[in-house]
This record gives structure tokens, C-alpha cells and sequence, in this order.
């Protein structure tokens, strides 16, 4: 676990990790339906699948789910972990010697933050910066009902400008009731709820 997830732990009030119990059975069942699973589970995409379905299944009554739109030049996903309390996943750049950390769970406090420009309908999007020099380091939360996703980034002045651009555009919001109704009508698999 990053240093900057522990943060965002500690942040919310949470307990240590518990696993997703139903993680196995879901995988079984992509498995069984011609879908890849198993330990090398990457970042979810931003398109119906098994992946995005267990984010979904994370955070019941989040509306969106954080997934991976196109990752720009330079940059892979580290990590990625599910349980009963959401998702996170760890991104890295090769223009930046710190991780990012992208995170679901079912609320966040996000006192402070500067609102900006929604990213998507429903969605209320902020902004908190902590460092601006030397560093320019913050978050970025996206609330919506039933969830909050939060991107915390750490870079060198400089390439910040360019690299705060291309983890907004690389990280994506997924409407729930769309995958929902995409994994039914393909896999005959349902959400719940």
C-alpha cells in the first residue's frame, strides 16, 4: 500500500483492508464466460467487463467507477486492488518519481478544495492543492451519489502542467447503470443491486 493510500485511509476513518469476499466467485464466473481473470489482474478499462465489475462491486452505490481511459506515453499502472471498502489503483510516469493514486470508496471529505469543472453529469469535481513549490502536489475529488473518487499527485514543477493534464485525461468515469446494463445484455451476469 502507497504512502499516499494509507493517507486517504486515515482520511476517512477506515479499518485496515478486509479482501472482497465475492472476488473469487466473480472472477470464476468471467472465467467461465471467456473472459481473462485470475492473479494478474491489471486496471480496469474504461469498457464493460470483469475488471470494471468488481469495482462496481466495491462500492454498491457508487454511480460512476474510476477506470482507465488511455494512458498517455510513458505511463503504466503499478497496482490495482479491490475490497469491501473500494478500489485503488497506483499510476506512474516516467516524468515523475512518485506514484498517483486513484481511489473509490462510498464518500470522502473534501473541505478546502476549490470546485472546478464537472467531468461528468451529476458529478461535483474539486480541486485541493498542498504544495506548489517546489512541488506541486494535491488532489482532485470527484463526489457524486453513493461515491468519491480521489487522485493524488505528486509532481516536479515543470512537467506538472503536462502531467496534471494527462491524469485527467487518463483516468475516466464509467456510468454504473450503463455497465450494468452492458453486462447483462453480453454476459447474462447482473450487479448488485
Amino acid at each position: 500500500m502507497t504512502s499516499g493510500a494509507r493517507a486517504i485511509d486515515r482520511e476517512r476513518g477506515r479499518s485496515p483492508r478486509r479482501p472482497v469476499r465475492w472476488l473469487g466467485a466473480l472472477l470464476g464466473l468471467a472465467v467461465a464466460a471467456g473472459g481473462c481473470g485470475g492473479a494478474d489482474l491489471v486496471a480496469p478499462e474504461c469498457s464493460p467487463g470483469q475488471r470494471l465489475a468488481i469495482v462496481a462491486q466495491s462500492v454498491p452505490a457508487a454511480k460512476y467507477l474510476p477506470c482507465v481511459e488511455l494512458l498517455p506515453a510513458g505511463w503504466r499502472v503499478s497496482s490495482f486492488e479491490v475490497d469491501d471498502d473500494g478500489a485503488r489503483l497506483e499510476l506512474r510516469s516516467d516524468r515523475s518519481a512518485r506514484p498517483i493514486g486513484v481511489s473509490l470508496s462510498a464518500s470522502c471529505q473534501h473541505g478546502g478544495a476549490t470546485s472546478i469543472s464537472p467531468r461528468a453529469d451529476g458529478v461535483r469535481s474539486y480541486l485541493l492543492v498542498d504544495s506548489i513549490s517546489p512541488r506541486y502536489a494535491g488532489r482532485f475529488y470527484d463526489v457524486y451519489s453513493g461515491g468519491c473518487v480521489i487522485s493524488e499527485f505528486d509532481f516536479d514543477r515543470g512537467p506538472h502542467i503536462t502531467l496534471v493534464d494527462e491524469l485527467r485525461s487518463a483516468i475516466g468515469l464509467y456510468p454504473r447503470r450503463q455497465l450494468a446494463r452492458e453486462l447483462e445484455d453480453d454476459l447474462g451476469v447482473r450487479l448488485d443491486p
